[in-house]
C-alpha cells in the first residue's frame, strides 16, 4: 500500500468514526430501530451525495480547526509574554542580548543589543586577596579597565563594559578547562589554565545592569570567583 492510499484510508476511517459518534450507536448496535440525531442525518446525506468530496472537505475542516487552535494558543502566549516584558524589568533583562562563539584559539562574547543604562558606573569587588590594592583605573566611556596589584607585582585585571551592540570580549581558550558556574544568579564561564604559563579568566554578564564583566589573573579561579561574587556598584 502506498502512502497516498494509506492517507486516504486514514481519512475515510476518521470520517466513519465521526459518523458513528454522531449517530450515538450503542455497543449492542440496534441501528435499524434507533432514532438518529439530526446531526447524523445531515452527515449521512452529505456522505451519500458525494463521498470523496465529503471526505476531503471534512478532513480539511478538521485540519483547519487544529491550525486555528494552534494559532490562538500562539497569539495568547505572545500577548502574555509581551505584557510580562512590558511590566517587568527583570523579564526584559532575561531576553538574551548576547551570545558566545567558540573558535579554535579563543571564545568571542558578542553583544547584540544596547544597554538601557545611562552611565556605566564604578564597579569594584569588596573582596581582594591579601596584599592587593587598586593601581589603575582606565575609563574609556563605555568600558572600564581596573588593575589590582600586590608588592610582588602580581596583577588582577577587572574589565567591564556596557552590553552594547558591536562590543566584544575575546577570551583565550587554548589549553583551558572551561566550566559553567553562577555569579549572583547570572551564568558565568570559568577558564582555568592547564599550566602556569597562562592566566585564568572568568566571564559573566549581568543583563539586569546591562554590564558584562571579565576578571583575569594568575591567581586561582577560586579567588576570581570570590571577587566576582563580591562585585558592587559604587557610583
Amino acid at each position: 500500500m502506498d502512502s497516498a492510499s494509506g492517507k486516504n484510508d486514514a481519512e475515510i476511517d476518521i470520517v466513519i468514526r465521526k459518523g458513528l459518534l454522531l449517530a450515538n450507536l450503542p455497543a449492542g448496535g440496534q441501528a435499524l430501530d434507533f432514532d438518529y440525531s439530526p446531526q447524523y442525518k445531515r452527515w449521512e446525506r452529505g456522505l451519500l451525495k458525494n463521498p470523496q468530496r465529503f471526505i476531503k472537505k471534512n478532513s480539511r475542516t478538521a485540519f483547519r480547526r487544529a491550525l486555528d487552535v494552534a494559532a490562538a494558543v500562539f497569539i495568547t502566549l505572545a500577548v502574555l509574554f509581551g505584557a510580562l516584558i512590558a511590566s517587568s524589568p527583570g523579564a526584559r533583562a532575561a531576553v538574551i542580548r548576547w551570545f558566545r562563539e567558540r573558535f579554535p584559539t579563543h571564545d568571542t562574547y558578542r553583544f547584540t543589543q544596547t544597554s538601557d543604562a545611562q552611565e556605566l558606573g564604578q564597579w569594584r569587588p569588596t573582596y581582594l586577596p591579601d596584599g592587593y590594592v587598586e593601581t589603575l583605573c582606565m575609563d574609556l566611556g563605555n568600558q572600564i579597565i581596573v588593575n589590582f596589584e600586590n608588592e610582588e607585582g602580581e596583577r588582577i585585571t577587572l574589565n567591564f563594559l556596557f552590553i552594547n551592540e558591536g562590543k566584544l570580549f575575546y577570551i583565550d581558550n587554548e589549553d583551558m578547562d572551561i566550566a559553567e558556574t553562577k555569579i549572583g544568579g547570572h551564568a558565568a564561564q570559568v577558564y582555568k589554565a592547564q599550566d602556569n604559563s597562562k592566566k585564568n579568566n572568568i566571564v559573566w554578564i549581568d543583563e539586569g545592569s546591562g554590564v558584562a564583566f571579565n576578571l583575569t589573573s594568575f591567581e586561582p579561579c577560586e579567588v576570581l570567583i570570590s571577587m566576582a561574587e563580591s562585585m558592587e556598584l559604587y557610583g
